[in-house]
């Protein structure tokens, strides 16, 4: 097939500096002037202008050769393939001089470009990958048993599939996920296919109800079909029949998560855990602190800076003792800088971001030493992150400028990475009063301020506040409650749990609150969403807190991650056997994970269209703990050994 020819004269004319078509519809075309070495009217094409092939997951494919020729104003063609300069798109093909493009050994679209004395001819190359690839227990007899098998119209026949969620968004260079489905009727063996229209169809056999996808089938997915939605089935067979079940969609971003990873307190061994979505590893957090060793009492309001070499920590619980470390390099862990006691009360920190520019400071919470459910109030103060020193700030005057029927009851701070601003929960502690100060929180509100730093002076100073999301409910055991907030690292956001009721609990006796989604304010237009594509639905009791940003931002997608008790397929549900070594507190039901959803960047900056993909499940955790409370930011302790 011979496609559009555009001689370089006629470009030249037509003023057009737009290259020739591309993709399946790649043609010949002259792009740009010939100038002296060709004659005016010369035009040059590539035989064959298109072409479409197919290759075998982990089978060498033969190159497809290309030629060129070229025809001057007196319509004579010749043959110029051995003259002309080839390129190919990297990812499909590689050109060789002689016109020849070796194939890459993935699916996707592309072109292949020869170049003859300024004149450029475009040829388009859609590679399909297909394979077959057999799990323990399978073979190609499998596969004839797929193949000859009648379809079973019976639906309760056929296997559901229970994970990935549909519509689901991964990053690019996240390991290799498993796919779950439901066991059926009398199906003892599983087809798995992965499939794009025209340049992927990759099936998978099993005998397992699960599929962890291998290594080297889920890269070469990955590749070939970026940012192109796949369609997942899962076929099971038995008795001589085929049952299919409903497709399910996920897409395999562009887009990576690169230099991070979440520290996250795993409250079923007292201890904090680094997880590396990318290496897929759980490791401990390295710390010289005495007070964090394994089975320590409650320490999930930690943080950890943007830069991830400051950390802080509650230690013992309800009684709030504080404690930060900093991260040296040549011991490759974190070292003590505030050490917990019992005259150093304090939780839920976050530090200056631009500390290198302006001082270290750290904006921490600091509960009043009262018992619990009695009058009293919490508040944020700027201090040292180390020496606990408090730092010149106007804040507490500034926090008189919350509007009363929010409150003045602050915490749960949260400071810009561009450093110029902070969010906090807010709520009147004159009200209700809290089981415990500087835990739990009712009815509050998410606000901002402005902070800038004097060099002069050595101080900060907080602006006039404004409210982002209002509570404007008034009953404690159902109202609004708008807790955790977390700015994105664009600073276009702040990503926040909404619970209904107290959170985390009313008393101490009281049964913990579950009822909590994900939410996401625009700090532009004040336009919040709550994710039901990402979270869970009003009335739902996943227990869906503490969203956390990933510190990067790709072309399309951020990433923000949350702790959930979300069923993870069959491998954990409230039944399953993992979920009863998990220790559980009030009212709990399933051990709580960490899971990470896409936030669409175009349907966040405008509109209001829910901007979340459905989430995943973090590789790497382990089934039998319990992940609270992540902090995600940039990767700084060496990588396991």
């Amino acid at each position: 097939m011979v496609g559009l020819v555009l001689s370089a004269a006629a470009a030249a004319c037509s003023g057009s500096g737009e290259s020739g078509p591309t993709g399946t519809t790649g043609s010949s075309s002259g792009a740009e002037d010939a100038g002296v070495d060709a004659p005016s009217a010369t035009t040059l094409r590539l035989e064959p202008a298109m072409v479409s092939v197919t290759v075998t997951l982990g089978v060498a494919s033969p190159p497809v050769a290309f030629k060129a020729f070229a025809k001057g104003a007196d319509g004579v063609e010749k043959d110029v393939t051995a003259d002309a300069d080839w390129s190919a798109d990297p990812k499909i093909a590689t050109a060789s001089p002689d016109g020849t493009a070796a194939l890459s050994g993935i699916g996707g679209k592309g072109s292949i470009i020869a170049s003859w004395k300024g004149v450029d001819a475009i040829g388009a190359i859609t590679v399909k990958l297909t394979g077959d690839v057999f799990a323990g227990g399978t073979d190609a007899t499998t596969k004839q048993g797929f193949d000859s098998a009648a379809s079973d119209a019976d639906p309760a026949a056929a296997p559901t599939i229970e994970y990935p969620s549909d519509g689901v968004v991964l990053p690019g260079n996240l390991p290799p996920i498993e796919a779950q489905w439901s066991q059926a009727a009398d199906n003892g063996a599983y087809r798995v296919r992965v499939s794009a229209p025209e340049i992927l169809d990759v099936v998978f056999y099993t005998t397992a109800r699960e599929l962890l996808f291998p290594a080297e089938a889920w890269a070469a997915i990955a590749s070939s079909a970026a940012d192109t939605p796949l369609k997942l089935t899962v076929d099971g067979l038995g008795g001589g029949k085929v049952r299919a079940s409903a497709a399910r969609e996920m897409t395999i971003a562009g887009d990576t998560i690169d230099d991070s990873a979440i520290y996250v307190w795993q409250s079923s061994s007292g201890t904090f855990r680094v997880l590396d979505i990318i290496k897929g590893t759980d490791v401990p957090f390295p710390s010289d602190s005495a007070a964090l060793q394994p089975g320590q009492p409650c320490s999930g309001c930690h943080r950890i800076s943007r830069d991830g070499k400051r950390f802080s920590y509650t230690f013992n619980g309800g009684n709030f003792e504080f404690g930060s470390l900093a991260y040296d390099a040549k011991l490759g862990m974190f070292t003590s800088k505030i050490t917990p006691t019992t005259g150093v009360r304090g939780t839920y920190a976050t530090f200056n971001p631009l500390e290198a520019a302006t001082t270290p400071a750290m904006l921490v919470t600091l509960p009043d030493n009262v018992p619990q459910n009695t009058a009293g109030t919490v508040h944020l103060d700027v201090v040292d992150p180390e020496t606990n020193k408090v730092l010149a700030s106007n804040l507490a005057e500034a926090i008189t400028g919350i509007d009363p029927a929010v409150g003045h009851a602050t915490m749960m701070p949260d400071w810009s990475p561009s450093g110029d601003s902070v969010v906090f929960s807010a709520f009147d502690s004159n009200k209700n009063f809290v089981r415990l100060l500087g835990d739990d929180v009712v009815l509050a509100s998410i606000v901002e301020m402005p902070v800038s730093y004097s060099k002069t002076t050595n101080s900060f100073t907080f602006g006039a506040p404004k409210v982002l999301v209002k509570t404007n409910d008034t009953d404690p055991d159902s109202g609004e409650n708008n807790i955790l907030p977390a700015i994105s690292p664009d600073g276009v956001a702040v990503a926040f749990t909404r619970a209904a009721g107290w959170w985390s609990i009313k008393t101490q006796v009281s049964q913990i609150n579950l009822s909590g989604q994900i939410g996401i304010v625009r700090r532009s237009d004040g336009t919040t969403f709550v994710l039901k594509g990402a979270s869970n639905d009003p009335g739902t009791t996943w227990s869906n807190t503490w969203p956390q940003w990933a510190p990067s931002v790709g072309k399309r997608w951020l990433w923000l991650a949350y702790g959930s008790e979300r069923p993870y397929g069959h491998r954990l549900t409230p039944q399953s056997p993992e979920n009863a070594q998990c220790g559980f507190v009030q009212g709990q039901k399933q051990c709580k994970h960490l899971w990470i959803t896409a936030i669409d960047r175009e349907k966040l900056a405008k509109g209001t269209v829910d901007p979340s993909a459905a989430p995943f499940f973090i590789p790497g955790q382990t089934l039998a703990a319990q992940y609270v409370s992540p902090q995600w930011t940039k990767a700084v302790i060496a990588p396991p050994q």
